[in-house]
């Protein structure tokens, strides 16, 4: 990752709470928006790579902190949030980036329990840091809420129905939350990369042209960043983002 130092804003910090934050994009995201000034909190299941993770932003100037949660338990979700705010005093953005590549197999090949794992992490962890974190929100009668989707939220992939279904609800549960809140100030947005060039492909058993220039995770976070950085007036209420070189015939 970069090693640019934070750059402080003139105008108040937000507070950006990250889930998912170990690896891949979330990490990315993480360190992207602390080096832009941003005060962040990192959630992930892997406590010792967070705080890994955590380090490394102290070191560059950043403001962070980390929370060893399983945002697909209530429980969990919840002490996110409520540390964070304890913490920061408000949370102004919340990014649902917590997911599980899910063994790419027919559907009947998984077992009872990748299903529950699958649907926990997911799409339980998206709605549960979004009910954790809407009273706060509420009060302060602001908030923006991304909850990142994937390209197979709106097109389908054989060997991924599970994935691909807690995708399409993601999307759904985020158009319909958005109608709700909206009044409240708070926007909603959707963010939808295609394939990125993570080790979560590999971890579901998909191959991956090497041939190909897929998205980076730093584009990802830039993504992310620029949805957070829009206009208070406007909601971009979906970001679809795919690498040129992916092919998706018919998109």
């Amino acid at each position: 990752m970069t090693d640019e130092k934070v750059s402080v804003k003139t105008e108040e910090t937000k507070v950006v709470a990250v889930g998912g934050a170990s690896s891949g994009s979330g990490r990315a995201m993480a360190e992207v928006l602390a080096a832009a000034g941003y005060r962040v909190a990192i959630a992930a299941r892997r406590g010792a790579l967070l705080e890994e993770i955590a380090a490394s932003i102290r070191d560059r100037g950043g403001s962070v902190i980390a929370v060893s949660a399983d945002l697909g338990v209530w429980e969990q979700a919840r002490n996110f949030i409520e540390r964070t705010a304890d913490e920061y005093g408000r949370i102004d953005v919340l990014i649902n980036n917590a997911g599980w590549g899910i063994r790419s197999t027919d559907f009947d090949d998984l077992t009872l329990e990748e299903v529950q794992e699958g649907l926990a992490v997911n799409l339980n962890s998206v709605l549960y840091a979004c009910r954790a974190v809407l009273p706060l929100m509420k009060r302060q009668k602001a908030g923006h809420i991304i909850n990142v989707s994937s390209i197979l939220g709106k097109r389908s992939r054989s060997g991924l129905a599970l994935y691909t279904a807690c995708k399409h609800a993601v999307e759904g549960f985020s158009r319909s939350l958005l109608n709700e809140v909206n009044k409240h100030g708070i926007k909603v947005s959707i963010l939808a990369p295609a394939a990125i060039r993570t080790p979560w492909a590999e971890k579901a058993g998909i191959s991956l042209s090497g041939d190909t220039r897929l998205l980076a995770a730093e584009e990802v976070a830039r993504a992310a960043q620029a949805l957070i950085e829009t206009a208070e007036y406007v909601n971009v209420w979906n970001m679809d983002l795919i690498s040129r070189e992916q092919i998706i015939d018919p998109i």
